[in-house]
């Protein structure tokens, strides 16, 4: 598949990608991690927020909700979605990333009350306690080659019960049922680890380089056991 150098990082890796060569594919990237995607119209922080706003604004959905609850931006990057927050009132922002050059550009934002460099994966991250957040927020990390669907259950292990883990996830991850993220939503539900808060497929890349990634769902779960 011929990619535009630029933007090649975002198909290289792939469903077999180790960690190690994920990370060193975002800390490539990172200095031109937010020019090559505004490039391509990608929109996955501005989904995971509109999400979140949604069930904030919801007491049935959260009904604690207020500017103190505790935030995890899990695949933080360079901390587009930790400014957003900030700028609209929220301050207890951490930041999780698997790449150490993505999150030095994101603390020049400073907008982060802690910077964790660690991968998403079935290894338990020993900076981050059990229930430790309110709701965390993750645009574009759960993706094949990245976030695999093992590592949903340490996702959900960050997140109280009652609290709520907002993601996209990129409909050709999604879709295929050999990727098994499909798989892995409904058997933790079924296992009453989650429940489905609303899932609705949506535009991520208004200009893509490649059709396949232009469209993600945008999932709410409310977590129910971790």
């Amino acid at each position: 598949m011929a990619v535009a150098p630029n933007n090649k990082a975002i198909l290289e890796v792939i469903t077999n990608s180790a960690l190690k060569d994920a990370k060193k594919t975002f800390d490539d990237w990172a200095k031109t991690y937010e020019e090559d995607t505004h490039k391509l119209g990608y929109k996955g922080h501005v989904l995971c927020v509109e999400a979140f706003n949604k069930a904030m604004r919801s007491k049935d959905i959260f009904p604690e909700a207020n500017k103190d609850i505790k935030i995890l931006d899990a695949g933080a990057g360079t901390g587009i979605i930790g400014e957003m927050l900030v700028q609209q009132g929220y301050r207890n922002i951490d930041a999780l990333d698997i790449s150490e050059e993505m999150l030095n550009l994101a603390k020049q934002r400073n907008v982060y009350k802690r910077y964790i460099c660690a991968a998403l994966s079935d290894v338990p991250i020993d900076d981050i306690q059990t229930g430790e957040y309110d709701v965390t927020l993750c645009a574009g990390t759960i993706v094949y080659g990245q976030a695999k669907p093992i590592a949903l259950d340490e996702c959900v292990r960050h997140v109280r019960p009652g609290g709520l883990f907002i993601f996209s996830i990129r409909a050709d991850s999604f879709d295929p049922v050999e990727l098994g993220y499909r798989t892995k939503f409904e058997e933790m539900e079924k296992a009453g680890r989650w429940s489905l808060v609303n899932r609705e497929q949506r535009e991520l890349y208004t200009h893509p380089h490649d059709e396949s990634i232009r469209n993600c769902y945008l999932i709410t779960y409310k977590v129910l056991n971790n």
